[in-house]
């Protein structure tokens, strides 16, 4: 629930403080939650490991596996071969999108 504050009232700044808090924390948990839920699964590594935090005024999602940056914006096929030069094959993997898409997704803030 959102507070009414009227400048005259005392305390009135920590309550606004407060529901920014409980909107922006609210906020925050919604985008990692629609990334959990769009993450393509395929050991379930990659949808496990999506966190977040809250430090000051900064809120941070991200999955926490090396290879999200390769699921989330596709890459080339590659190897290593035995001359230990790396070869690309010309195949590319597509992106699978799920952490830009959780971030711009219209909300509610309503808290």
């Amino acid at each position: 629930m959102v507070h009414v504050v009227y400048a005259d009232e005392p305390n009135w700044r920590d309550k606004l403080n407060g529901d920014i808090q409980k909107m922006f924390s609210k906020v925050v948990d919604d985008i990692r939650d629609d990334a959990i839920q769009a993450c393509p699964v395929d050991t379930g590594r990659l949808k496990e490991s999506i966190d977040s935090t809250i430090t000051d005024d900064t809120g941070r999602v991200a999955a926490n596996v090396y290879y999200a940056v390769f699921v989330e914006r596709g890459h080339r096929i590659a190897y290593r071969g035995s001359d230990d030069e790396v070869h690309y094959t010309g195949g590319v993997v597509p992106p699978q999108p799920f952490l830009g898409p959780a971030l711009f997704r219209k909300r509610d803030l309503s808290i």
